[in-house]
This record gives structure tokens, C-alpha cells and sequence, in this order.
């Protein structure tokens, strides 16, 4: 919850955090797919960020954000229009695991061009759309995994998961930050791709 919003949204200081975390990538990020977009107070902070630390060029990026509820997809629609960023975000509605397999099969997310996976959606259905990922080739090495709510509610098969650097097929390093977030749940894990299969 931002401060003095009464909305579930990924908090300022989570975004400075994750800021930081893109910033010290090898490439500044061009693609990213939230799962999650809820309002669009994330998409429109990813959209903005995305264009600043590209020097200001929108060519190449996009920001997919994925929302299953339909009445939540238009406003985050609205804001994004508000914004002047629908150039570069764009909502897609329905489940995050049949957006991901759509991107991939129509190439609006080529094989290894995935730079930041967003999961801020239903923390049961981070480990599957992480594997499916992983399936779909979307990953590069320096790829990046951003993960709210790992504190609370929590996603411990997730946290386990990344924890231990993965199964074998693609290698991970990950890192819990705790942030100043004026909520109980403080900690974004921010988790990198080392290798791939």
C-alpha cells in the first residue's frame, strides 16, 4: 500500500529500490512484463523509468503489464493514456501464464529478450510463470526477477526456489532488500539470471 493511498501498490521506496537494481544491470532494461498490474501505479512508474534510464528514447521499449480483471485493466489503461505512455505500455487482460505463453508465440517477447519479469500477482503463481519462462526461452543472462510480497503474504516456494539458485536449467543469484516502504511488508527480492542451460 502506498502511504496515504489506501491502494495495494508497489510503494515509492520499493521503486527507488528496484530503480537501483536497473540501474546497475550490464544494459539498461528495454522489455519488461509485470504480472500484476492492479491500477497501473507500477506500469506507469516501470514506463517512465524505462524511458529515463534509455536517455529519454522510446523506440524498442515496452512494458507488458498483465491484469486479470478487466474493470482494473481499464483504469490502469486510463492512467497509462494520462501518463502519455501508451506508446511504450501497453495492459493485456486475462491469466499471466496464458499472456506469457502469447507473447512468446507471436513475438511481442522474442526468445532471450525478457530484461525485468515483474511478479507482483498471486504469490502461488510466481514459481509456475518463473518456470514457464524458463520453458519459453524468454530469459537472458542478466536477465532480471523482481518479486513483491515475498514477506508477506509470502512465496516460499519462490524464496526457496531462487534461494538455492534454481533447479539446474537456469542458474540464479538473488538478493532480499528491505525497504522503508510505510507498510508491513518491506522486502522486494530481486533475483538475477547467471546462466542459462
Amino acid at each position: 500500500m502506498a502511504a496515504n493511498t489506501g491502494l495495494m501498490v508497489f510503494a515509492p521506496a520499493k521503486l527507488a529500490a528496484s530503480r537501483t537494481a536497473f540501474e546497475a544491470m550490464a544494459a539498461q532494461p528495454k522489455v519488461l512484463v509485470e504480472l500484476g498490474t492492479y491500477v497501473g501505479f507500477s506500469a506507469v512508474a516501470w514506463g517512465a523509468m524505462l524511458v529515463d534510464l534509455n536517455g529519454g528514447r522510446r523506440d524498442g521499449l515496452k512494458v507488458w503489464c498483465c491484469e486479470m480483471d478487466p474493470e482494473f485493466a481499464a483504469i490502469a489503461e486510463d492512467f497509462i493514456a494520462l501518463a502519455g505512455l501508451q506508446d511504450v505500455v501497453e495492459v493485456v487482460r486475462g491469466r499471466s501464464s496464458d499472456s506469457l505463453a502469447a507473447f512468446a508465440k507471436d513475438g511481442r517477447v522474442k526468445e532471450g529478450a525478457l530484461d525485468v519479469l515483474f511478479l507482483d500477482h498471486w504469490e502461488e503463481a510466481y514459481m509456475p510463470d518463473v518456470k514457464l519462462c524458463e520453458e519459453l526461452k524468454l530469459f537472458h543472462v542478466g536477465s532480471l526477477i523482481v518479486a513483491d510480497n515475498t514477506d508477506f503474504p509470502g512465496a516460499p516456494e519462490y524464496l526457496e526456489f531462487v534461494k538455492k539458485g534454481g533447479d539446474g536449467k537456469v542458474k540464479y543469484e538473488t538478493e532480499t532488500v528491505d525497504t522503508e516502504a510505510p507498510v508491513k511488508w518491506k522486502a522486494v527480492e530481486f533475483t538475477t539470471v547467471v546462466s542459462l542451460e
